[in-house]
């Protein structure tokens, strides 16, 4: 009788969602180890997954998000995100749930929504999602941040950083390769993944520039004989420092990022050099509808590490090519070419996408 009397005393919203959605083709030239061995990149026509999103305002000063996956790359529903934020001052907000990692500017800035947001098709390979093969950081956590913004000096500095449940490996898992997992319902570790972010966007110039960094526990969550350590116990201490850069003006558009990564092996103690990740990514509004644009992508890593040995990973450098047309502010036609370096042999991919969002 309590929750009736407080639902009708309560003024009534409807809860609007929004969506994102893409149709894409795709077509690679040799069977090479991406192509003939996953699902990372599918032959042919492909659903690009349906992103159904929900913002709301709860109270003056509390909002909530909530975030569904359909069928991407494989047929289920996944829960992206699930946030509730309370704005204490313009300087400072509280966020609790399921939140995208402040890893640099595109994660960030494109985390979902990218069919019809970035520019691009793709992401930069080692930014991929972290349930998709191939992945390097967990792109979301479950924890808490705690950010804002502020004016100092002739710009905006913006901050974020979050403490959530650390990462693990199964490396108990069949066919030699982990996955990262971000572990949604509870933590089987003891330490926690803290990730910092600082933002200043220039006021009078088109500049913004970012750095951060992360320390990142990763543990075992596999069970068994073939497990690398006991359930829960570290396998690799992670930390990664970065920055990125994002610059637009007269049409000219750059966007860089820059990686640095150390993984201390905890269970066997192999000596490793720190693996670098970069990428840089130019664009040009050639008319009010059709942009170019280029990106490069290059992953430098030692291949006695261990963490890049759980994952699959091996050095690899990638230049992409294509351009973006805008039908209308709602849909656009993007089309890529993507060659790919890697043990010592290339690999070329061609995709159209048709992206969109239903309002």
């Amino acid at each position: 009788m309590g929750l009736i009397f407080v639902l009708n005393a309560a003024s009534v919203q409807a809860l609007e969602f929004e969506a994102f959605g893409s149709v894409s083709y795709h077509k690679h030239d040799t069977e090479g180890h991406h192509a003939s061995s996953t699902g990372e990149y599918p032959e042919g026509f492909t659903l690009g997954g349906f992103d159904l999103y929900a913002f709301q305002k709860i109270g003056d000063k509390t909002s909530a998000f909530a975030e569904f996956i359909i069928a991407d790359y494989q047929e289920d529903i996944e829960l992206e995100r699930l946030w509730i934020k309370r704005e204490i001052t313009p300087i400072l907000y509280f966020k609790a749930g399921l939140v995208e990692s402040p890893l640099g500017y595109w994660n960030r800035t494109y985390h979902h929504g990218g069919q019809l947001l970035q520019d691009t098709i793709t992401r930069p390979f080692f930014l991929k999602y972290e349930d998709e093969t191939g992945a390097i950081f967990p792109m979301v956590s479950v924890g808490v941040e705690i950010g804002g913004s502020t004016a100092v000096g002739r710009g905006e500095l913006d901050y974020a950083m979050i403490f959530s449940n650390g990462t693990s490996l199964d490396t108990s898992a069949s066919g030699g390769r982990s996955k990262i997992i971000i572990n949604t319902l509870g933590d089987p570790g003891d330490d926690k993944l803290f990730i910092l972010r600082m933002a200043y966007q220039l006021s009078d110039f088109p500049l913004q520039i970012g750095l951060f960094g992360m320390n990142n526990p990763i543990v075992e969550s596999g069970e068994g004989i073939w497990a690398k350590a006991e359930h829960g116990s570290r396998l690799i201490s992670q930390t990664v420092v970065g920055a990125d850069l994002h610059f637009s003006m007269g049409g000219f558009e750059t966007i860089a990022e820059y990686y640095n990564i150390n993984n201390d092996d905890v269970v066997g103690d192999v000596e490793t050099d720190s693996a670098d990740a970069y990428y840089v990514q130019l664009g040009y509004q050639l008319t009010e509808r059709l942009k170019p644009l280029y990106r490069y992508v290059n992953l430098r890593l030692d291949e006695a590490d261990p963490y890049f040995r759980y994952l699959g990973l091996q050095e690899q450098a990638h230049h992409v090519a294509g351009f973006r047309y805008d039908l209308d502010e709602s849909n656009a036609l993007k089309v890529e070419v993507h060659q790919m370096k890697f043990e010592g042999k290339e690999e070329y991919h061609t995709q159209l996408q048709w992206a969109f969002i239903m309002f």
